[in-house]
């Protein structure tokens, strides 16, 4: 079951729906005033989240469609389902959660462990050692002008 869980990114799922939809629900129902809500769950814990959730789709190599999902949900279940925020706040915050993620996803990459090594498609097949026959190439490319 847990690699099940993994395999199909359920961590990232479940972080998705609290952030989107948990949370705002939790929020409307204990009572906090609007404001609150927009400035403390909107901006700033679905914002960490999203900057952390770029950089975590970079990092273990899940598919970058999974940016998509905590807006997808956060509009979904806030706009359209619960009706907490207006639309007009609803499709500025997704934007704003996908442009945290892209800045993280496509943000410092030294960390990368695949950022220096070269790209060889299908392996390397059928490639002469180089001792068999020695070739020699004029200095000017062969070109003649």
């Amino acid at each position: 079951m847990k690699k099940i869980f993994k395999k199909y990114y359920g961590y990232q799922w479940l972080a998705a729906v609290i952030i989107g939809a948990i949370l705002p629900l939790m929020a409307q129902k204990i009572g906090i005033r609007e404001i609150h809500q927009v400035i403390w769950l909107y901006l700033v814990i679905n914002g960490i989240y999203t900057l952390y959730f770029g950089y975590a789709v970079r990092k273990h190599g899940y598919s970058p469609l999974l940016i998509m999902l905590v807006p997808a949900i956060f509009s979904g279940v806030s706009i359209m389902w619960l009706k907490i925020v207006a639309t007009q706040y609803g499709f500025y915050f997704s934007l704003l959660y996908i442009v945290l993620s892209l800045f993280t996803f496509f943000g410092d990459t030294r960390d990368d462990p695949d950022e220096n090594l070269i790209p060889v498609e299908n392996g390397f097949q059928g490639l002469a050692s180089g001792t068999e026959n020695n070739f020699s190439l004029p200095v000017d490319g062969g070109f003649k002008s």
